[in-house]
């Protein structure tokens, strides 16, 4: 389906939401918050060195004298994978995600903010945590890469 500006600024709430719900839990927990998305909604937010650009996790954190990012992705569903419940992210994100984490040596979070069905519920993961790499491909079609992690993988929030 092609996304048009409408179609992107209602996905675009979708997420905004979940972040702040997630801001406030993490508030609750103690964290200090710096949201990033708040700059420019059409562009994600990207951290900037010397050689590169890397896209920017959507929270900044701090607690206890430490720094912590959390992505956080809303969802309406889960992946259902040989029997296996699953969720993820786009790849290229995931890749700049595990980069940011590794090259600074801050732990980054992806939160997935379950809204809807069964298995709702806030669930995270170590971006660092080994998932599956899913191609694209499928039936025909192409898709966006995307890695996935097992709900057993998760810890809720």
């Amino acid at each position: 389906m092609e996304q048009n500006k409408d179609n992107f600024k209602d996905k675009l709430f979708f997420g905004q939401e979940g972040e702040k719900d997630i801001a406030l839990k993490l508030i609750e927990k103690g964290f200090y918050i710096l949201p990033l998305y708040q700059f420019q909604d059409e562009i994600a937010p990207q951290i900037i060195t010397k050689n590169k650009r890397i896209t920017s996790p959507d929270l900044i954190c701090f607690k206890n004298g430490e720094i912590v990012f959390f992505e956080v992705k809303s969802k309406n569903q889960w992946v259902n994978f040989t029997g296996d419940l699953e969720t993820g992210c786009n790849y290229k994100h995931y890749e700049d995600y595990k980069k940011l984490s590794l090259e600074t040596k801050i732990k980054l979070y992806i939160v997935f903010n379950h809204v809807s069905g069964k298995e709702q519920g806030i669930y995270y993961v170590n971006v660092l945590e080994n998932g599956r790499y899913w191609d694209g491909k499928a039936k025909n079609k192409q898709y966006k890469e995307e890695y996935f992690w097992s709900k057993k993988q998760l810890t809720k929030l």
